[in-house]
């Protein structure tokens, strides 16, 4: 049975968060595999979003995008609420990741921030329980 998580594509950054953890042996590469499927999808994810906004976008006479202020100067500054929307829609898109290659060293992670000691606050908090859910909804009752 093929076991999958989901995020939007701008929860994708969890990976940073993984990064941080403290963590040992089959968990630890359980965050690795973990990882490169996270940054994976994200690369997925920031190519279509440039895909799509390129478009939108003042170039130059080599057909780069213009940039000024450190920011990408409009084609069309009245196509900003439509090229807005586009990018919003793209963030919210459901990104599905397969573990079933990895599945026993991603529970072996699952199993280790069950009982995770070290204490988290703010956005890590909220990163923590996002995961853990997903986690959850396919390891929870497999040893029962």
């Amino acid at each position: 049975m093929a076991k999958t998580i989901e995020f939007k594509n701008e929860e994708l950054a969890i990976a940073n968060f993984l990064g941080d953890l403290k963590l040992k042996n089959k968990p630890s590469r359980g965050r690795s595999k973990l990882i490169k499927l996270l940054a994976s999808k994200n690369q997925e994810y920031l190519d279509e979003r440039d895909e799509e906004r390129m478009p939108y976008f003042k170039k130059d006479e080599n057909g780069n995008p213009v940039v000024e202020d450190n920011k990408y100067v409009l084609e069309d500054e009245s196509k900003k609420q439509e090229l807005d929307k586009i990018l919003e829609d793209i963030a919210t898109e459901k990104a599905v990741i397969d573990l079933t290659e990895y599945a026993e060293k991603v529970e072996a992670l699952y199993r280790e921030l069950e009982n995770y000691e070290e204490v988290m606050t703010g956005e890590d908090a909220l990163i923590y329980d996002t995961l853990l859910d997903q986690l959850e909804n396919i390891f929870e009752g497999e040893d029962e």
